[in-house]
């Protein structure tokens, strides 16, 4: 296979083995084998020296994790930057959650001649464990080698981006690249014609705020502080007063890292994600409209 510009690939070909008791979800598999957004792998179900297996063909230049090896600069790495958190954005619009996504930059490919990223996506119904793709963002920069103050100084305003929101959104932090990536344009045609760089201001984000809603009384509760205690005791953030089966001190939520965590603080009566008991003194990673039950309590985690 080779590229319009004559590029010849090489062809990565990975196989991961499946355990007899896994489904393979074949609407996924189906939405992952689409040519999306610079993604060109595909997916297979197979058998190799017998064992059922996922085979992925992936028509790449190089593993991101060897690519990042060398200095980059500005331009592209906001452009790598972009070209994952595009592909990570397609899943999520697809109703594919991003914990199937190998988010190792060893299992992320790159095209060189146009910098296109390929991802790695596992169609299968196990348990994966949740990820934090804020979490990720901000170690995957900080592993990157830099070729001049110019990209640092990008580096810099990135992390504070992240480090300034309470709520992480892929689709704002995308068009914050994007934004980014439009000023380092504008810098470039300025500096051919004047030799003059201007700064435009970046764009302006909200930041996105989580909330519980109690569904008893539909009462709004916005989680503005971290950690943020809900029990029945007065000192707690949010007070549950009328309800004898709620404990002093019955759960904490946490944000970390753009993300949204509960844990059950050994309540008397537990507490429940999507009707599931959760186990005291570990952080549980809520999504948006997860249903939590604090005893008998409902409440419904909502992010706008």
């Amino acid at each position: 296979m080779s590229s319009p510009e004559g590029i010849t690939y090489e062809q990565f070909k990975l196989n991961f083995k499946i355990e007899d008791y896994v489904y393979v979800n074949n609407q996924e598999l189906e939405m992952f084998n689409y040519e999306f957004l610079g993604n060109k792998a595909i997916c297979d179900v197979g058998t190799v020296d017998g064992n059922r297996v996922l085979t992925y063909t992936i028509p790449a230049t190089l593993p991101i994790g060897q690519f990042i090896m060398k200095q980059l600069y500005k331009g592209e790495f906001l452009t790598i930057l972009a070209n994952i958190l595009k592909q990570l954005i397609y899943f999520e619009d697809n109703d594919m959650p991003l914990k199937k996504v190998l988010l190792n930059p060893k299992y992320m490919y790159i095209e060189l001649y146009n910098l296109d990223v390929q991802l790695i996506y596992m169609p299968l119904e196990k348990n994966f464990a949740d990820c934090n793709i804020c979490e990720f963002i901000q170690n995957f920069i900080k592993k990157l080698r830099f070729a001049d103050m110019q990209c640092v100084t990008c580096v810099e305003q990135l992390l504070s981006y992240l480090d300034s929101r309470l709520m992480f959104s892929l689709k704002d932090f995308y068009n914050f690249i994007l934004a980014m990536e439009h000023e380092h344009m504008l810098e470039d045609d300025t500096a051919d014609s004047d030799g003059e760089t201007t700064v435009l201001n970046m764009v302006q984000y909200n930041n996105i705020v989580p909330y519980l809603v109690r569904v008893r009384t539909n009462e709004l509760i916005p989680i503005d502080k971290t950690p943020f205690e809900v029990g029945k005791s007065p000192d707690n953030n949010y007070q549950i007063a009328d309800n004898k089966k709620i404990s002093r001190k019955h759960c904490t939520l946490k944000i970390r890292n753009g993300e949204c965590y509960i844990k059950d603080n050994d309540s008397t009566n537990r507490t429940y994600v999507n009707g599931k008991v959760i186990q005291p003194g570990f952080d549980v990673m809520l999504k948006n409209d997860d249903y939590i039950r604090m005893a008998n309590e409902e409440f419904k985690y909502w992010v706008r």
